[in-house]
């Protein structure tokens, strides 16, 4: 363990009321797709995941998420310097729906909304840019938020469907108004751009009678494509780890010493990276939560906290350029 004066001082979660168990009928016609079948061997360990209601939207979770973090933080509106994470999927295509947590805060004018859109390594790329900021004295307090509304951008004929929750979470990072609990030591990212478009969000093209074809779109929502489900496998399960294995071998240390919190996309991937790293299971919200994107680290590392036993948790993230990231957090005294 470590002493310091900058690094989170404050976490908090937030999960909608609804709750989907498996045998939810939108699951029906993915149940009957034989041809999703193989591709569903993938999606495994979920038995529930939050779902947002009519009367909640994407802001109000983060909202909520963060109030709590900032509570835990013992730090008000008016101490957030910037506001830095990602909601996904906002209600528009510009801007961000981090503007609206952030009108929903009453975050000070001077706290500039920072929305990244690295989906889905969101917020261990946000940790490493605020511990950065903070180191540079730029700023004093760093307010980070991460917003998942996925359950609404996903097609129920397909098998990623299964994996989808929805959910956020916050971290506050500063200096020690309530005590330092854990600082970012390391940090690895890991880029195979040549995968670039194996998986994707976006409409299709819709035609229909008296509109040209390239003006009209469905909604937008996730796309795996052939290419995509083989990245899954060989990216997802045996590349993606060497980010974290270069963070221990950099910081001398082994998978003895680490918790790990993985993106949470299945407990195939969780597995093998265990395995790969040499550590015990990883920390896991996926039976309860489900897939929750970019907010799937973040919402485990604040509701699994207390779980934590090792000086040393790896957060191990994907992007769907492809790419990995890996942030080592270390504890403080």
């Amino acid at each position: 363990m470590v002493e310091s004066d900058l690094g989170i001082i404050g976490l908090g979660y937030q999960l909608p009321k609804g709750v989907r168990l498996n045998d939810d009928p939108i699951f029906n016609a993915l149940r009957n797709n034989a041809s999703e079948t193989e591709i569903l061997a993938l999606f495994q360990g979920y038995e529930r995941r939050h779902v947002l209601g009519a009367d909640e939207t994407l802001a109000s979770i983060m909202v909520a998420a963060a109030k709590k973090a900032m509570i835990d933080a013992e730090v008000t509106a008016d101490d957030i310097d910037l506001l830095i994470g990602c909601a996904s999927l906002s209600r528009y295509i510009v801007p961000s729906d981090l503007g609206d947590v952030h009108k929903g805060l009453g975050l000070p004018e001077r706290a500039m909304p920072l929305a990244l859109g690295n989906d889905f390594s969101n917020f261990t790329e946000s940790l490493v840019i605020a511990d950065a900021l903070l180191k540079a004295g730029r700023v004093r307090r760093v307010l980070v938020v991460a917003g998942c509304d996925w359950t609404r951008a996903v097609d129920y004929n397909e098998a990623a469907s299964i994996s989808a929750g929805d959910g956020a979470a916050a971290a506050v990072l500063g200096g020690a108004t309530a005590g330092v609990r854990w600082v970012v030591r390391d940090q690895q990212a890991l880029v195979q751009s040549d995968l670039y478009g194996v998986m994707y969000v976006a409409g299709n093209r819709i035609k229909t009678d008296g509109q040209p074809e390239d003006q009209l779109y469905s909604g937008p929502y996730f796309h795996m494509t052939e290419k995509g489900i083989d990245a899954f496998k060989s990216f997802g399960g045996e590349t993606a780890p060497r980010a974290a294995l270069d963070v221990l071998q950099r910081q001398g240390l082994s998978g003895t010493d680490i918790t790990l919190i993985g993106h949470q996309a299945s407990t195939v991937l969780l597995k093998s990276w265990s395995s790969k790293l040499e550590t015990g299971p990883a920390l896991s919200t996926i039976t309860d939560f489900g897939n929750m994107t970019v907010a799937s680290i973040a919402v485990t590392l604040a509701a699994r906290e207390e779980d934590i036993t090792t000086p040393y948790v790896m957060l191990l993230a994907l992007g769907l350029d492809l790419h990995a990231h890996a942030v080592l957090l270390q504890r403080v005294i």
